[in-house]
């Protein structure tokens, strides 16, 4: 045992060092701590082990110099990382480095009582090597990555430079990018769902072909929009995208197409593409007047219906289509009810003149010489007819119906037509009031005498034989029931009384 306390004697060699530090720490109070956490900001002073060559006195003065070196140089550190760091992140420094120092402070403690003469055995030479450096022992200096904290600090600066990068794209840009998404979004939804749109035609048979005709220089949205107000289509967004999306809008082949309702888009495409192209075939019913003619024509496909109607109120290739005063339409009357095919270019004007020659060719000389007999013009025929036309459901009821206007007119009376008020109407209507009968316009036969200024409508064959070849009655009125069956009179006092019981 006494043989170890001499070993151990030489040892305590570094006691007078602990003295003289504890002098040169009254002059600063309580720098313990500094003698610990400096070696974290200081890691040049790793290379202190090798520095260590046995000596005990070189060691403690070693050790008190480094002691003072170190305060020195933790206080001009921690001057400078003051000035670097927010005070924010000074007080996170503090917090992380506390655990590091409480760590050093119970190695230098297990150091300590290692040395103590009680503590019993004796330090292994690795322990005796290790006490010395101690001080700049710390290898792991974490701190003195302070340097590249200012990084940190520069992210924010990163971030501005993007925000400015973006602002200088202008509102204006930025508008536009937000309406191209908007346009995509709703471009797809579109064209995943599509759209319904229903269209009501005319009274027409819905198995019945409607027609399109596509013209040099028609655009792709015309196309789309025509479609789907004839009914061909039921979303015109949809149709519109497959024509771009597949690059087709400008493959359209020029003519006269045949469609059906409510047709497939890509049919209705392929169709246009491959140049599928039909003869017009339509059909005018008896009676249809140029307003009818022109919204089945439209409602088909093949004519604008407004440019119809301007068409219509000059054209008179016949010198007895010629236009009379207040007539409407010099056309009307003359387009003879029938069905057509057309193997040329579709318009107006070609149509008007085809179903013209049609009434000019059915008008026999004839036809036209009885017309004479009778000292009727051919437009007082066709007028008179197309009254016969409009008032006449079936066909037994034609040949009275024109006996009576024949009647009235050789005895002065007032025709009092309710056709001829229907003619003024916008809309066909049931039973006319007695306010209609006072409307005024040539045409109302209520208040003017004679013939209106020109057909009503178009009559068929039935209808103008009918006005040639009158039924041979003392008939001067006549009534229609609600299922257009009409009932005769000759005084108006009969006339009253049957009005009321089939009305």
């Amino acid at each position: 045992m006494h043989g170890n306390k001499k070993e151990r004697a030489p040892k305590q060699a570094p006691q007078p060092a602990e003295t003289v530090k504890q002098q040169e720490n009254a002059a600063v109070p309580e720098s313990k701590p500094q003698d610990v956490s400096a070696p974290k900001t200081l890691p040049e002073k790793e290379e202190a082990p090798s520095v260590n060559d046995g000596t005990e006195d070189n060691g403690a003065a070693g050790a008190a110099e480094s002691a003072k070196d170190i305060a020195a140089e933790d206080a001009a550190v921690k001057s400078v990382a003051s000035k670097a760091d927010t005070a924010a992140e000074g007080e996170k420094h503090e917090e992380n480095e506390k655990p590091e120092k409480s760590e050093q402070e119970g190695k230098a403690e297990n150091a300590e009582k290692a040395q103590e003469p009680g503590t019993g055995g004796s330090p292994s030479p690795a322990a005796e090597s290790r006490a010395p450096s101690k001080p700049s022992e710390p290898s792991k200096p974490s701190e003195p990555s302070k340097p590249s904290e200012p990084s940190n600090l520069l992210e924010p600066s990163a971030r501005e430079k993007l925000r400015a990068a973006l602002s200088r794209l202008g509102w204006k840009k930025w508008a536009a990018i937000a309406a191209v998404f908007a346009v995509l979004l709703g471009a797809g939804l579109f064209l995943a769902f599509g759209t319904t749109h229903v269209i009501e035609r005319s009274d027409r048979d819905a198995k019945e072909n409607i027609y399109m005709v596509v013209k040099p220089g028609t655009t792709a949205s015309e196309i789309s929009d025509h479609l789907t107000r004839l009914g061909v289509i039921d979303s015109r967004l949809r149709f519109w995208w497959l024509m771009k999306l597949q690059g087709d809008a400008q493959k359209f082949k020029t003519g006269t197409y045949a469609f059906a309702p409510h047709m497939d888009e890509q049919a209705v495409l392929d169709k246009l593409v491959l140049g599928d192209t039909t003869v017009v075939r339509f059909t005018i019913p008896e009676g249809f007047g140029i307003k009818e003619i022109a919204k089945r024509l439209a409602d088909e496909g093949l004519v604008d219906e407004q440019e119809f109607l301007a068409e219509a109120k000059d054209f008179a290739p016949y010198d007895y289509m010629k236009k009379r005063p207040n007539e409407r339409y010099a056309a009307e009357g003359y387009l003879f009810p029938d069905t057509y095919e057309i193997h040329s270019e579709v318009t107006p004007e070609a149509i008007m003149k085809m179903m013209a020659e049609d009434f000019d060719t059915r008008l026999t000389p004839e036809l036209r010489q009885q017309a004479a007999a009778k000292n009727l013009s051919i437009h007082d025929l066709v007028t008179l007819a197309s009254l016969v036309e409009k008032e006449a459901r079936y066909d037994e009821d034609r040949p009275i119906i024109a006996q009576v206007f024949f009647k009235r007119l050789q005895m002065g009376m007032p025709l009092q037509s309710d056709t001829t008020l229907q003619y003024l109407m916008a809309g066909p209507k049931e039973d006319v009031s007695i306010e209609d009968t006072k409307i005024d316009s040539p045409y109302n036969t209520y208040q003017h005498m004679g013939l209106p200024p020109g057909p009503i409508a178009s009559p068929g064959m039935k209808s103008i034989l009918a006005v040639l070849n009158p039924a041979s009655t003392d008939y001067l009125y006549f009534v229609a029931d609600r299922q257009g069956h009409n009932h005769y009179s000759q005084t108006y006092d009969e006339h009253l009384a049957i009005v009321e019981q089939v009305r």
